[in-house]
């Protein structure tokens, strides 16, 4: 099964509820086994850091987070009886007791590890991630890059509504689940193609079929186009895509965006 590795940058670790977490003890030897498996606890004794590894009790051991250094690398197992906020605030001990530079690995398809890692400050590492290509050589036009767009997506036309772009980068149209890079070649080309006269056009197809409470903005914003000021069609794309990547609102969603 294929995994992705998602690394914990510098930053502070959300304060969650301490009730029943504790720091592993040789008596949790069979429980941890039960939860982690025999080799991941054994290559733990070998290798682990007691010290920056909890697990949460409630009649009997039902989370745990265990920290393992090797070769210059310092990698998080964690397990639980049921995904939630027990092995949440397990792993959440850890990353206070180790600080930044911790790695954890999630295999494909497993979004509930993806999600709580990401609340926590991980993010997916670039090399790790699928990497999805549109080239600004093979388009002139927005409807160019819908037509190339749709090409990464499975059984899906996008028509080049951005709403309905930002809709697809939450996933479920064939993009990879766990996150995917969004490698953009030919940039530059692509910022003059979708630049204010792009936007120009764009805007008075919003004209036309847009409320009538919105059309006093639209026009406004379309005044402003012709005349070379505001925001693009490249950048308001650019935008929603930083919606979806580090930083952003929805960077569950771990779309990270390459402008070459």
């Amino acid at each position: 099964m294929n995994a992705t590795i998602y690394r914990r940058a510098p930053g502070p670790v959300p304060d969650l509820p301490t009730t029943g977490v504790r720091p592993v003890r040789d008596e949790d030897h069979e429980a941890l086994v039960g939860l982690l498996g025999e080799s991941e606890v054994g290559w733990w004794r070998l290798f682990g850091r007691p010290e920056s590894s909890f697990v949460v009790e409630a009649d009997g051991v039902v989370a745990a987070s265990l920290v393992t250094a090797h070769m210059g690398k310092t990698w998080l197992s964690h397990a639980s009886v049921a995904p939630g906020p027990l092995v949440t605030a397990a792993v959440a001990a850890s990353l206070r007791a180790t600080g930044s530079g911790v790695l954890v690995q999630v295999e494909e398809g497993d979004t509930d590890t993806a999600e709580m890692v990401t609340r926590l400050g991980f993010t997916a590492e670039p090399g790790e991630l699928p990497v999805l290509v549109v080239d600004g050589a093979l388009f002139t036009d927005f409807d160019g890059f819908a037509r190339e767009f749709t090409k990464l997506l499975d059984d899906h036309t996008w028509d080049g509504n951005l709403d309905a772009f930002n809709d697809i980068l939450r996933g479920g149209f064939g993009t990879p689940d766990l996150g995917w890079v969004f490698e953009w070649r030919n940039s530059a080309r692509s910022r003059v193609a979708l630049g204010h006269p792009a936007t120009v056009e764009w805007l008075e197809e919003v004209l036309r079929i847009c409320h009538p409470a919105n059309r006093d903005s639209v026009r406004t914003r379309i005044e402003a186009a012709r005349r070379g000021e505001g925001p693009t069609l490249f950048d308001k794309i650019v935008e929603i895509i930083g919606h979806h990547g580090p930083g952003g609102q929805e960077s569950v969603d771990h779309v990270i965006l390459e402008l070459r």
